[in-house]
């Protein structure tokens, strides 16, 4: 092809026909430029698609990262294999009753628990996220109302599991304070009943330093199993919330 246009250049030359060899020469030039044009727009669709796609594998991820999420704070709320936070905050109210009426010891089938307050840790799924700021796909990833969506999110787990340790180490400063009254008693009441009302005679006396600890501590729990069980509901809610986002962008994309 090029020695085609060659030469007819050559013989235009040769016939001294200069005006018609400058205008196909210009031709020329502006052929070459739009198949430069058109060669550059196949290229920046061919790179459109190819981020397009990788976007769209990236933002279902995403979604199945927030599904994880949804269940881990579904099963720290509501319970599975192990007590929930809503069951603890229940129990915890139901002892803090007994205790403001001086009952403990007539329910203790009922109030004596191996754990009455475990730490839970949120653990939230962050894998994903990571990989997209690590990578610098976050940025280019959607809209830029999603990615600021996203990393709003992400901000709220980490602060959220933060707050979460935080008021937990409130409450274990009051369960320690428990071990030579209240878990002492439970020793021994597994052990010998009637000798662990013996030794710990305070569990009948409201008054006592033993018994004024032990209800700080279970209204500790209590305040604790509430406000947590509604910081796993909102990153639920949250969760949801950012999945529908999602949903919308993948439509578009």
């Amino acid at each position: 092809m090029i020695k085609f246009f060659r030469k007819i250049r050559q013989n235009l030359l040769m016939q001294n026909k200069t005006g018609k060899y400058f205008k196909y020469a210009i031709g020329e030039i502006v052929l070459v430029v739009i198949g430069i044009l058109i060669a550059l727009q196949i290229n920046n669709w061919n790179s459109h698609r190819i981020n397009t796609n990788r976007n769209h594998v990236l933002l279902k991820k995403l979604s199945k990262e927030l599904d994880l999420n949804i269940d881990r704070s579904s099963i720290l709320d509501i319970g599975g294999k192990y007590v929930g936070l809503e069951e603890r905050y229940i129990y915890a109210d139901s002892v803090s009753k007994l205790l403001d009426k001086n009952k403990v010891s007539n329910n203790l089938d009922y109030v004596i628990r191996e754990y009455i307050f475990f730490v839970i840790h949120f653990n939230i799924n962050t894998a994903v996220y990571e990989e997209l700021k690590n990578t610098g796909s976050l940025y280019s990833l959607a809209s830029d109302n999603l990615v600021t969506e996203i990393q709003r999110y992400y901000q709220l787990c980490e602060r959220e599991s933060f707050y979460n340790l935080e008021y937990s180490k409130d409450v274990i400063t009051l369960r320690d304070k428990c071990f030579d009254g209240w878990y002492d008693f439970v020793y021994w009441h597994k052990k010998n009943p009637e000798e662990a009302f013996k030794r710990h005679p305070w569990i009948n006396n409201p008054t006592s330093n033993e018994y004024i600890e032990f209800r700080q501590f279970i209204e500790a729990v209590r305040w604790h199993s509430e406000l947590i069980s509604n910081k796993l509901k909102g990153i639920i809610q949250e969760s949801e919330e950012l999945k529908k986002l999602i949903s919308s962008e993948l439509n578009v994309l």
